[in-house]
């Protein structure tokens, strides 16, 4: 047993320190929220529509997507930790350039080099934990790195509507320089290597070949589109609810206290998965958290759709699915990395975040598109939409897959 014991440990690398790994996910998490609560007075400053504002948000997350299709295959060839590097580099740099944006157009591709950087903080954060754990020990590391990392959108939604009052939008942007400087730094002293089996070459053609077969792979398929569709469900409710509250007469500030719910729900659920995870195994949490999903936005779109308009109505079916995507999360990103062999982790780390973060733009753009910022009833039956359609990927899932390494 002992020896067997050891062999199954030699797959694994040492674990890197989980506070290290909590700060490299937080800065981009930062960057996607603390603008947030900007987003009107954007509109305002730059004399935009509030279609144009929200390039801010989308250019950013279709950047990270991107940036994600590389990271993940360069991770794979040249280990964890100097891609990792060249990404925080990039965020802080995209940062710097955000601070001194004149203009809408600047202050989009500086959040669009930004995303880019924030990519590698996404998909290598999910495949060093990969590397040193088993699948269902992964899932609940994953819940935890999460679960702290959720205090991150508290913070950065509260602090950017303070800052905002104060000093404007620059003052969200601030605060990313101050983070991806801490994180560049912290990240070059302490990170190790994890990666054990590296390709020993990378070509277009090992990388298409290699997409093409986690395309035909069903299992990662499934836990991938149902991690796109809760993820969109996220985002649009960030596209919509900064302009639904100043609809309501809140400020930037109010906004931000008020939106905490959603990262106070899904700090919640993340705690609960990191407890059930190993009892009930991925898939079972994963359809747990999705019917948790309908719920919420389905209680959501009823208050909107009967006239029911206040904070509550908004936050509280917000909070409820914050709990739901806290189950899903962690569980549907280790479940879709684990349906890959080890040797491409990072492609499918890579393909499954970009997936999911170009979906939700997409989603967050379309909201928005559609008139959502004017009328918040389109938004929910947006989000609406997205929860059946996850939930029904979900039931897909077998439920004994997710939980053994192929």
């Amino acid at each position: 047993m002992s020896a067997a014991n050891n062999s199954v440990n030699s797959q694994y690398s040492a674990p890197q320190p989980t506070w290290l790994l909590v700060l490299i996910v937080s800065t981009s998490i930062f960057a996607t929220t603390i603008i947030t609560p900007s987003l009107p007075g954007i509109t305002l400053v730059f004399s935009v529509t509030a279609q144009q504002t929200q390039m801010v948000i989308t250019g950013f997350l279709a950047a990270t997507a991107v940036g994600q299709l590389f990271f993940g295959p360069f991770s794979d060839r040249f280990g964890r930790r100097k891609p990792l590097l060249a990404g925080l580099g990039l965020y802080l740099a995209g940062s710097i350039l955000a601070l001194m944006a004149t203009d809408l157009s600047v202050l989009v591709l500086a959040r669009c080099v930004q995303g880019v950087g924030a990519a590698a903080a996404m998909v290598l954060s999910r495949v060093i934990i990969n590397d040193a754990h088993a699948p269902r020990a992964a899932a609940a590391s994953m819940a935890a790195v999460m679960s702290a990392a959720a205090l991150a959108p508290i913070l950065a939604f509260s602090l950017g509507g303070v800052l905002y009052d104060a000093f404007g939008w620059q003052g969200g942007i601030g605060v990313t320089v101050l983070l991806g400087t801490v994180a560049f730094i912290l990240a070059l002293i302490i990170l190790g290597e994890t990666h054990r089996s590296r390709q020993s070459r990378l070509s277009l053609e090992s990388v298409t070949l290699n997409y093409v077969g986690l395309l035909r792979n069903k299992q990662f398929l499934l836990f991938a589109g149902n991690l796109g569709f809760q993820a969109s469900i996220f985002f649009a409710l960030l596209s919509f609810l900064p302009f639904a509250f100043h609809r309501l007469g809140y400020s930037a500030a109010a906004f931000g206290f008020f939106v905490t719910a959603l990262p106070v729900g899904f700090l919640t659920g993340s705690g609960v998965s990191r407890k059930l995870t190993p009892l009930w195994g991925i898939p079972r949490m994963v359809r747990t958290g999705s019917s948790l999903s309908i719920l919420a936005t389905g209680s959501m779109t009823v208050l909107a759709f009967v006239g029911y308009r206040s904070v509550w109505a908004l936050l509280l079916p917000a909070m409820l699915f914050g709990f739901s995507n806290g189950l899903v999360v962690a569980n549907s990103t280790m479940g879709a990395v684990n349906a890959a062999h080890r040797s491409v982790a990072g492609f499918a780390s890579a393909l499954s975040g970009s997936f999911q973060l170009a979906f939700a733009s997409l989603v967050a753009w379309l909201t928005i598109f559609l008139g959502a910022a004017e009328d918040v009833r389109i938004g929910i039956a947006v989000v609406f939409m997205m929860a059946l359609a996850g939930t029904a990927l979900a039931f897909l899932i077998p439920l004994d897959s997710g939980d053994s390494p192929p």
